[in-house]
């Protein structure tokens, strides 16, 4: 019997859907692109053995904070935050990954609509890979409930095999990829606006290893 293609699908996004201002400016969606979870699985064993060694299994990675040093990172010092970022970031340079990265200002007039063209163009552009699959699982954790409707139509417009099932991105380790994703989506254009925070400057020890070591990944995993 013939095996049953699956894609999943996984995202996270940055910022809010609100009004610009200037600590918002722009909105990132990330969405992580498993084509065969087996082939992921050495690559998820040895994220688990260094994330915890770290963490002590008790945190999910969650990027914004690990670089800030916020909320359950505040009492590890930059190199053991900086070990856990590079956990997550091997995870996604050498799992047989693809992604979808999407960034919209949002002095624009509908930062919805604006998505929904971005993404549209995406699957329309790769709609042949997209019907490699049997199914395509997406997995999401319905932190906007106006993102949630919008990804909903717009894959069931496309896809009859379309299911969306939403989890905790404790429970999905490539939705924490998605999130370390929309986070480098966020530095490449805080770099370009020349905005790094202090933080951001020192963990990553300046833009220009931000840029060399990090940011490359946007590029080499995209469509």
């Amino acid at each position: 019997m013939k095996k049953e293609k699956i894609l999943t699908i996984y995202c996270d996004e940055s910022g809010d859907l609100g009004r610009y201002c200037k600590q918002s400016p722009i909105y990132c969606l990330s969405l992580i692109l498993l084509s065969n979870a087996d082939d992921a699985r050495p690559y998820l064993r040895d994220f688990h053995r260094r994330f915890i060694s770290k963490s002590g299994g008790k945190m999910p990675f969650h990027a914004g904070p690990i670089i800030r040093g916020e909320e359950s990172y505040r009492l590890l010092s930059r190199g053991e935050r900086l070990e856990l970022f590079d956990a997550a970031f091997d995870l996604a340079l050498r799992s047989p990954i693809k992604s979808i990265n999407i960034r919209v200002k949002k002095d624009c007039y509908d930062i919805l609509n604006a998505l929904s063209k971005e993404l549209t163009t995406s699957i329309f552009s790769n709609i042949e890979y997209f019907r490699l699959f049997d199914r395509i699982i997406f997995f999401y954790d319905n932190g906007q409930i106006q993102l949630k409707t919008m990804l909903t139509t717009i894959f069931n417009a496309y896809f009859l095999n379309f299911e969306m099932i939403l989890s905790l991105q404790s429970e999905q380790p490539f939705m924490q990829i998605a999130d370390l994703f929309a986070t480098l989506n966020l530095l490449e254009y805080k770099i370009k606006e020349s905005s790094l925070s202090n933080s951001e400057n020192v963990f990553f020890g300046g833009r220009r290893m931000l840029k060399k070591t990090y940011l490359k990944i946007l590029k080499t995993k995209s469509f």
